[in-house]
C-alpha cells in the first residue's frame, strides 16, 4: 500500500525531515496479470484459412477399368506448371489429326498473365459454348514446379470463377512433346 509520513505540526521552530513517500506495486502487478489473463481468454486467434479441395471417393464396388468421362477438348485449357515460376499453357483440339497443330505460350502468374489467359479462355468457351462455366482447366505440375506455383494457379482459379478444374500427372502424349519442347523432364 501507498504510504506517506507526516511531520507533526504541534513544534515550531523545529524543521521535520522530509521522507521520500513509499508506493507499493503488489496490487498494480496483481491487475496486470489479471487483465492479461482476461485478454488471453476472451480473445479468439485467427483461424487459419484453407484452400477446400474435393477428391471422389474410392467406390470399391466400382469397376477399375471404366473409362473416364469425356471432356470436348474446346472446352478445356491446359496448364503446365514449369520451373522459374513459368505457366505453359495450351489448348487442344476436339480431334487430333496429322495436320492438327497446337498452340504453345507461357506466361507468368500475374493479373496481366495467367488471370488473363483464363479470362480469355473463358470467353472463348463462351462464345462457342454460349456458357464460360463449362471451361475445363487441367492443371498439371511439372517436376521443376514448385508448391507456391500450385497454390498460385489454384488461387487464379477462384479468383476467376472456374468452378471445374483439376490437378493432374502430366502423363499424356502431347505433354510429353510440350515438356521436350520447353526443356523440361515430364517425370
Amino acid at each position: 500500500m501507498a504510504e506517506m509520513e507526516v511531520a507533526n505540526k504541534g513544534k515550531k521552530g523545529k524543521r521535520s525531515k522530509k521522507l521520500s513517500t513509499r508506493v507499493d506495486l503488489t496490487p498494480m502487478v496483481d491487475l496486470a496479470f489479471l487483465l492479461i489473463t482476461f485478454f488471453m481468454l476472451a480473445t479468439t486467434m485467427n483461424k487459419p484459412k484453407t484452400m477446400e479441395i474435393n477428391k471422389p471417393v474410392e467406390d470399391k464396388d466400382q469397376d477399375k477399368d471404366m473409362d473416364e468421362p469425356t471432356i470436348k477438348m474446346s472446352k478445356t485449357l491446359n496448364l503446365m506448371l514449369g520451373d522459374n515460376n513459368k505457366v505453359y499453357w495450351y489448348v487442344s483440339p476436339d480431334e487430333i489429326t496429322a495436320t492438327s497443330t497446337i498452340e504453345l505460350d507461357s506466361t507468368d502468374y500475374s493479373a496481366q498473365g495467367l488471370r488473363a489467359v483464363v479470362k480469355r479462355r473463358q470467353n472463348e468457351v463462351q462464345a462457342m459454348h454460349g456458357d464460360k462455366n463449362e471451361l475445363f482447366v487441367m492443371i498439371k505440375p511439372l517436376p521443376g514446379s514448385k508448391l507456391k506455383n500450385t497454390v498460385d494457379a489454384l488461387d487464379e482459379m477462384t479468383i476467376n470463377g472456374v468452378n471445374k478444374y483439376a490437378i493432374l500427372p502430366p502423363k499424356e502424349a502431347i505433354d510429353s512433346l510440350v515438356a521436350l519442347q520447353i526443356n523440361q523432364k515430364r517425370k
